[in-house]
């Protein structure tokens, strides 16, 4: 690793803190700049058609009255899973039209952003720049996609696991996860195509990336030896593995920083400043890593990414 090299990623870090303090906040949103699901089905009539029939979707009617929600709910003391804002940042989508209640499961705006302030110009030609500079997260953006999936299916709450009894985190991949039920690629016709391999590739790397940045944010708020600190734990270093293996078939010196980053700080209680201070430089070279790499370059990782999806595909 070359010392230019490493000067360049050492000026890359200086811009961690905003970069990160953004992401870390990416469950939670603004009910002020929701407009709901049905404003973006206006126009994206076959997306919207495609999420009606996601567990997305459905989790605004059905999550209050399944039994395992329940009993969570119960431990923790909570009389209304809909009201409670822990439940509501990853479960649901809130407007102040609501007033600050749930309107729509996990919808559009949950992953592209709230829409008040670019909804009307992210179509437009020559705007989308202007439109991601006031909230929208284009699906050129795998980094701050993922970011959104990685901040809650890694369920970064301490108390919910330990005593509510919530999972501790889904087995999240990107492209097993992005290209099964939740896919929406309605480009041209009625045909939900397929992302093409190139794109797979980035989705591969930075959604494995962004997992082990997540997982490490996780063992950050650990403050007791329970549940949620082994499993975060685990995750993290499962997550390193699975980096490694990418590395192993594509020696990239961007790559090997995010390890690096990860195996200079100890997963251990009472570490959250050396843990945070990897997780920021993991940031900063994912988002380089989303801006940056080419799919066509990184062939290397086909071996790697899964054949299978997570649900069915949605075809009208």
């Amino acid at each position: 690793m070359s010392f230019r090299y490493i000067v360049r990623v050492c000026l890359m870090i200086i811009a961690a803190a905003a970069l990160a303090a953004g992401t870390r906040a990416s469950a939670q949103m603004d009910p002020s700049k929701i407009l709901g699901p049905e404003t973006c089905g206006e126009c994206h009539k076959m997306e919207f058609a495609a999420w009606q029939g996601m567990k997305h979707s459905k989790t605004f009617d059905d999550l209050h009255r399944r039994p395992a929600a329940k009993e969570i709910a119960g431990k923790l003391g909570i009389a209304n899973i809909k009201a409670e804002g822990t439940c509501a940042q990853c479960h649901y989508t809130t407007s102040d039209k609501g007033p600050g209640r749930p309107i729509a499961g996990v919808s559009c705006e949950r992953c592209h952003g709230g829409a008040r302030d670019w909804v009307k110009i992210h179509n437009e030609k020559g705007q989308m720049g202007e439109a991601e500079k006031v909230g929208f997260i284009s699906t050129k953006n795998i980094y701050k996609l993922a970011s959104n999936c990685l901040s809650c299916h890694t369920m970064p709450n301490e108390k919910l696991v330990n005593v509510g009894g919530h999972q501790a985190g889904s087995p999240f991949e990107l492209v097993s996860w992005s290209q099964g039920e939740v896919r929406h690629h309605f480009k041209t016709g009625n045909v939900n195509t397929d992302d093409t391999p190139e794109r797979k590739r980035m989705l591969y790397l930075v959604g494995r990336i962004v997992d082990l940045e997540y997982s490490l944010r996780a063992v950050a708020q650990a403050t007791e030896k329970d549940t949620f600190a082994k499993t975060m734990a685990g995750r993290s270093k499962a997550a390193k593995a699975e980096i490694q293996k990418i590395i192993d078939v594509l020696p990239n010196d961007d790559v090997k920083a995010v390890l690096a980053a990860a195996d200079g700080a100890k997963l251990k209680l009472n570490n959250k400043d050396e843990i945070m201070a990897a997780v920021d430089k993991i940031s900063v070279l994912g988002q380089k890593i989303s801006d940056t790499f080419k799919g066509a370059d990184l062939a290397a990782l086909d071996p790697l990414i899964p054949a299978t999806v997570m649900g069915t595909t949605f075809n009208p």
